[in-house]
């Protein structure tokens, strides 16, 4: 396996900016949070134009509007570039994310489907829980939520192979209407809500097992992530061509690797990942990627930069870091 600790040593040669520094530096040196090294290299993300660019879009209920598509992303942003779950951005959206799932809040949004209850009581809580647990994985308030969308996935899958019919059944008895359009388990917020946190599973190993099979061999796209089959492999791209696929396809991989059966799928994926390394054995995007953890260092004009903010990626679905 490849020595995630040496190639960050590595890029930290390379004098990057401060925040692939910081993440360099926390994810994969395992600098300790009470060190002066690890506080002075926080402070400087803290105080960075992203940030601050991020702090003074927030309103004052604690979201990003429009909260479904922009809110999210900002999320994933400010936790892409190394915010912790104290920093002030994050604690207010996670409290109104709570308020949301309470019916004290709303998203001020909504778009028409074929049943007008399918937004308000099936959509919204998931996209709040998912949304919430990227942030509070331990929150309480998201164990009635994973235990739902379980429920439903054991339904799934409960012959071995993906019913729909049988979980479209599972949804309209629960939610008590009927509706055209069934949430599956393979969305992308249902991967992120009920994938195992530390020793803790929401599914049955059967369940687990029969959900990556099925994402990985049978599905032509993960919703909201990827567009196509995960089971062809995506080259890196070369020079003046967009490295968007490899980056959604990587995306997408890393939500369903999170999952145990992924063992079984882990070494055939991981060894073509390697192999789209550079000479140099860093990895490198031709192109910056339309996604929220792109940029992290600040202009992407200097090849070295390209080269750090390609391979952290890279880094953290080898380092097995939590899909966003």
């Amino acid at each position: 396996m490849i020595d995630v600790k040496n190639i960050a040593d590595k890029l930290l040669d390379m004098k990057p900016d401060p925040i692939p520094e910081f993440i360099l530096l926390k994810e994969f040196k395992g600098l300790s949070p009470d060190s002066l090294e690890y506080q002075n290299a926080y402070d400087r993300v803290c105080n960075h134009p992203f940030v601050k660019k991020i702090e003074d879009e927030q309103n004052s209920r604690g979201f990003w509007p429009p909260f479904h598509g922009y809110t999210e992303n900002i999320i994933r942003r400010c936790l892409s570039i190394g915010l912790d779950k104290d920093h002030h951005c994050l604690k207010k959206v996670a409290d109104y994310l709570r308020k949301v799932l309470n019916n004290e809040e709303s998203w001020d949004q909504s778009e028409k489907q074929d049943n007008i209850r399918w937004w308000p009581e099936m959509f919204v809580p998931l996209v709040s829980a998912a949304t919430l647990s990227l942030i509070e994985p331990d929150d309480e308030i998201l164990k009635l939520h994973r235990n739902r969308w379980a429920c439903f996935a054991e339904t799934a899958f409960s012959k071995g192979c993906y019913d729909k019919q049988a979980e479209a059944k599972a949804q309209h008895d629960y939610f008590g209407f009927i509706t055209k359009r069934t949430i599956p388990a393979y969305g992308y917020y249902n991967l992120v809500l009920l994938a195992p946190k530390g020793q803790e599973d929401f599914l049955s190993s059967t369940t687990d097992q029969a959900l990556v099979d099925y994402c990985i061999n049978s599905i032509d796209q993960i919703y909201y992530v990827y567009n196509r089959k995960l089971s062809d492999f995506v080259p890196i791209g070369t020079k003046g061509k967009d490295s968007r696929d490899f980056c959604h396809w990587l995306r997408a991989l890393s939500l369903v690797s999170q999952f145990r059966g992924w063992e079984k799928y882990k070494d055939k994926f991981v060894e073509w990942i390697l192999e789209q390394r550079n000479v140099e054995e860093f990895w490198e995007f031709p192109r910056r990627p339309d996604l929220y953890n792109f940029p992290l260092s600040d202009s992407w004009r200097k090849q070295k930069n390209r080269i750090i903010d390609s391979t952290i990626m890279v880094l953290r679905f080898l380092n097995h870091n939590r899909g966003m």
